[in-house]
């Protein structure tokens, strides 16, 4: 195996895209998608999961127009997710939705395209929520284009905790304002939880709040 040296990095590259194919001590056919495919689920047992991307890669750009390389494609995804490289899972489940609109796996992309921006929120509603929005985003789109799917319980169960988090995310931002007299922003925050998330456990509290501005303000 060639193998190159970024200098100041300390991570090894492949040199030759194809010079590793034969790691496994087995033969195999390189003019073969399919066998390299074999190859590649093989790597992802094992949990090598930087050589199964390469050789994905390498099926891709040698063999354009075989069913193996649409297949490469989606798995690309499956092992950013699997790796927990979860911002490069969601795109690359984008690129597959986007390039094979009607193919038989594109529920199953777009589910994931949820789940991958689902897996990325933080832990902590005052950190950015983006994946959280993006998450609802892509899981409201699956839901209304495969509402039969068999992955529609989990992306509903996921909705709902999103939604929640969401509307702790405004009653967080609510809070801030409300404990320094700013009322009016502290309002808008509140009544924004009511109109969005009225069914959460949230907009309790928030109408406790916008009750106390109330009186505040007579």
């Amino acid at each position: 195996m060639k193998l190159m040296w970024i200098t100041g990095k300390q991570v090894i590259i492949f040199a030759l895209a194809v010079s590793f194919l034969n790691c496994s001590g087995k033969k195999i056919d390189e003019n073969d998608p399919a066998s390299l495919m074999n190859e590649v689920e093989e790597n992802i047992r094992n949990d090598h999961y930087q050589l199964a991307i390469d050789k994905l890669r390498v099926i891709k750009n040698k063999f354009p127009y075989s069913k193996q390389s649409i297949e490469a494609q989606l798995r690309i995804a499956d092992v950013y997710f699997l790796q927990e490289s979860f911002s490069e899972a969601a795109m690359s489940y984008e690129t597959f939705r986007d390039l094979h609109p009607k193919h038989e796996k594109v529920a199953y992309a777009m589910f994931r395209i949820g789940k991958s921006h689902y897996m990325d929120i933080p832990s902590h509603v005052s950190r950015d929520l983006t994946p959280a929005s993006r998450a609802f985003d892509a899981y409201q789109e699956y839901l209304r284009r495969f509402p039969q799917d068999k992955n529609t319980e989990e992306a509903r169960k996921n909705v709902s905790e999103i939604r929640k988090l969401l509307a702790e995310k405004e009653l967080y931002i609510g809070n801030f304002y409300f404990k320094r007299d700013e009322y009016v922003a502290a309002k808008n925050r509140y009544q924004k939880i009511l109109d969005l998330y009225p069914d959460t456990s949230v907009a309790e509290e928030a109408q406790k709040k916008l009750n106390k501005i109330g009186e505040k303000q007579k």
